[in-house]
């Protein structure tokens, strides 16, 4: 009964949430899903229905390309490596939890294109500083509806390296990451919808370029959101509240900021520019909501300008950006 109810809420997964794949992946999906549960510690073990595996890499390494995994619930150690493009599914990520004692990853995705994972807990409680869900060189892959949860000390909840992927409704809380959702050396990434608090920073942009940042709630954090060298990122329709800093934007031209609601940070935002071609174009502030402004004149965003010197240390000078219309009610942001 357990299984043939997993079947039905499998199929409503695949085909009814909002996760798009085409019409030859969804046919593929209703003829080669292999099964895993925790509970068949006994055997057989062929990732039938019947026969599941026990646990969730054994499934992996007999998927093939366009295959899907479906996890039943249960709390399974392991720490998980894909390398072929399938889709991992858990049965709800309530009760789907993967806590790995070894010192490594707990997901990595590694050179894969169009593969997901979903409804699924990743629970830390490991003293090594660890990226919790690392994507290299991925492109196009979906990570949905997941709970990073850490009691200690970690490095990234995510880190991403790739274009055109999407991270969205993912819960990032517990202790401290030094990073929640990082993306390094990525364009074109979509990164909406998550819950991000307690990290040293929220969402971090590394020399990555046209990714769109939208609808997130980024709290308790030292920094919101940090960019770092990244061109052409549209930050849009956030929740920064509660952080250190709310924005920083450093050494980076021609980011959209727009429609955000900066609340109760210390400071909500600043930058740093080059005095150097090609680092000079401001970033564009628009309709956002501060606040501690009111007025219904441009609002200023401090900054600083570095002034490089040949032979000697450069200096900065003070710089401004202009908030042009700021919204003088908070963002209805749903």
């Amino acid at each position: 009964m357990k299984r043939t109810i997993s079947v039905i809420v499998l199929t409503f997964i695949l085909i009814l949430t909002g996760i798009s794949f085409p019409m030859s992946s969804i046919e593929l999906f209703q003829n080669t899903i292999i099964y895993v549960d925790i509970d068949n510690t006994e055997g057989p073990w062929d990732g039938s229905i019947t026969n599941p595996f026990q646990y969730i890499q054994d499934g992996i390494d007999v998927a093939y390309d366009g295959d899907a995994v479906f996890v039943y619930a249960g709390v399974y150690d392991e720490n998980i490596r894909i390398s072929t493009q399938i889709h991992l599914v858990g049965l709800d990520k309530e009760n789907t939890i993967i806590s790995a004692s070894k010192s490594l990853e707990f997901l990595l995705l590694d050179s894969v294109n169009f593969t997901s994972i979903e409804n699924l807990t990743f629970s830390c409680m490991n003293d090594e500083k660890l990226d919790i869900i690392k994507i290299v060189n991925c492109n196009h892959c979906t990570i949905s509806n997941l709970d990073i949860i850490s009691q200690t000390l970690q490095h990234s909840a995510i880190i991403v390296n790739g274009s055109f992927n999407i991270i969205e409704n993912v819960t990032i809380k517990g202790g401290y990451f030094f990073s929640g959702i990082q993306v390094f050396r990525g364009d074109y990434n979509t990164i909406k919808n998550n819950s991000v608090e307690s990290c040293n920073g929220g969402i971090l942009l590394f020399r990555s370029h046209n990714n769109m940042i939208s609808s997130n709630k980024i709290t308790n954090s030292t920094n919101g959101i940090y960019i770092e060298e990244g061109n052409s990122n549209s930050i849009t329709r956030n929740i920064i509240k509660i952080n250190g800093q709310g924005l920083f934007s450093s050494y980076s031209t021609r980011n959209l900021i727009e429609k955000n609601n900066f609340m109760d940070n210390e400071e909500h935002a600043k930058f740093t520019k080059l005095l150097k071609q090609g680092f000079l174009i401001p970033n564009t502030w628009r309709n956002n909501y501060w606040d501690d402004y009111k007025e219904f004149l441009i609002k200023p965003i401090f900054g600083l300008m570095y002034i490089p010197n040949r032979h000697l240390i450069g200096f900065f000078l003070p710089w401004f950006e202009f908030d042009r219309n700021p919204s003088i009610e908070p963002i209805n942001i749903s």
